[in-house]
């Protein structure tokens, strides 16, 4: 029996020693093959075909377990309030210490186990825990991709949008695709399917450059992010970009049903939207070096706020669609340059950490206080008001801009 035990560890073992040796070898075959543009590319494509595969499914489910509105709601708070709570401090660790990558790693992992365990628990509370798990380990994986991927950009002279438009691509495919596969096969197998999706993130997220540390004597205290000027104009201008960005993918469906729409037409909407992003993700970076960062940005707010007004005054559902195209081009053209400004202006040993409090404003609080605000706009004034506010909230963000410009704060 001893000996049988001992050949087993044994056999075990060496297992784990030549699957990690085969791991390595795959992470070193991927770095040395690929470009970096292909690498980022990729990341973003396979992140986001993951995030498609279950996200825009999970309140379908909720639904299909029996839980009320409010019950689903609650739930619909966890990934902001996550990334509000702790994006930011996780990222810092992972810039302090040097541990960019192995931060990813296991945030990825544990993601994917938390995805995995949401097929068994049936209750609300088992349901709130296994969630609350998935989106703390969650938090900080786009923020360390973001800066690591934005990092590599400058460093090879590359176009950070056209790498970052591939998640884009792999969202919209992935939601289509998996829509027709769950409404043939039920949500059954999409818990085991989307945690394996997270295999080639981990595979190719540890293929990324983890960027230079400084050393102790060479490091800038982290205080020096929040002393920059133009960095927490650009946190504030994310934050008010996110209040109007949540408010409108929150509402938008129902303002279609509400001008006498149909789930078609939402459908269209989103695709529209989503094609008319990759466009501007793609020559974007042409667009900013034409003219400066604080003349892209408003040009972005500017496409969004066009869109928005019309919103607000569209007689019928269909005058939506022409109006979505100016919303995808607006956000496809302010989100990767905000991403690039910021890289640009930190310290390179705290870009994770930037990147993680510019998450934070726009995917963090900017949802917890614009779902709030957008429910209580629908109840008390009407769905019109909704994008009445988010064009406002705009407005504020270009007049900072322009602020900034005139006293060349983000140049």
């Amino acid at each position: 029996m001893p000996l049988s035990f001992f050949n087993l560890a044994k056999f075990v073992f060496l297992g784990v020693i030549r699957d990690t040796i085969d791991i390595m070898t795959v992470f070193q075959h991927i770095r040395q093959t690929l470009s970096p543009a292909q690498r980022g590319g990729l990341y973003y494509l396979a992140f986001f075909l993951c995030m498609g595969s279950f996200g825009p499914f999970l309140n379908i489910y909720y639904l299909d377990l029996g839980f009320t509105g409010q019950q689903i709601g609650i739930l619909a708070t966890f990934f902001p309030l996550m990334n509000f709570l702790f994006a930011t401090p996780l990222s810092a660790l992972a810039d302090r210490r040097g541990w960019r990558i192995q931060v990813m790693q296991i945030s990825i992992l544990g993601t994917a186990i938390f995805v995995f365990l949401l097929k068994f628990p049936p209750t609300f509370v088992m349901i709130a825990l296994v969630l609350a798990g998935m989106a703390f380990f969650a938090s900080p994986i786009l923020s360390i991709a973001d800066g690591l991927i934005a990092n590599m950009a400058a460093t090879h002279q590359l176009n950070y949008g056209s790498m970052r438009l591939w998640g884009s691509i792999g969202f919209a495919a992935s939601a289509s695709l998996f829509g027709v596969i769950w409404q043939r096969f039920e949500f059954s197998p999409m818990f085991l399917i989307g945690a394996l999706l997270f295999i080639p993130i981990f595979v190719i997220g540890s293929s990324l450059n983890p960027g230079l540390r400084a050393s102790q004597s060479e490091r800038q205290p982290v205080s020096t992010v929040f002393r920059d000027v133009g960095m927490v104009l650009l946190i504030i201008i994310a934050f008010l970009m996110g209040i109007s960005d949540s408010m409108a993918r929150n509402f938008e469906g129902i303002y279609v049903l509400y001008l006498g729409g149909g789930n078609m037409l939402v459908g269209f909407l989103i695709g529209f939207s989503a094609s008319s992003e990759i466009l501007t993700m793609q020559f974007g970076h042409k667009v900013a070096l034409r003219l400066n960062n604080a003349y892209t940005l408003i040009l972005s707010l500017g496409l969004l706020i066009v869109a928005y007004i019309g919103y607000s005054l569209a007689p019928a559902a269909w005058v939506l669609l022409p109006l979505a195209v100016f919303k995808g081009l607006g956000f496809g053209l302010f989100f990767p340059n905000i991403v690039r400004i910021v890289n640009e202006r930190a310290p390179q040993e705290w870009v994770t950490t930037a990147q993680s409090l510019r998450s934070v404003a726009m995917f963090g609080l900017a949802p917890l206080l614009g779902g709030p605000l957008g429910g209580w706009l629908l109840d008390a004034i009407s769905p019109r008001s909704i994008f009445v506010v988010s064009f406002l909230a705009l407005g504020v963000a270009v007049i900072l801009v322009g602020i900034a410009r005139g006293r060349r704060i983000l140049d």
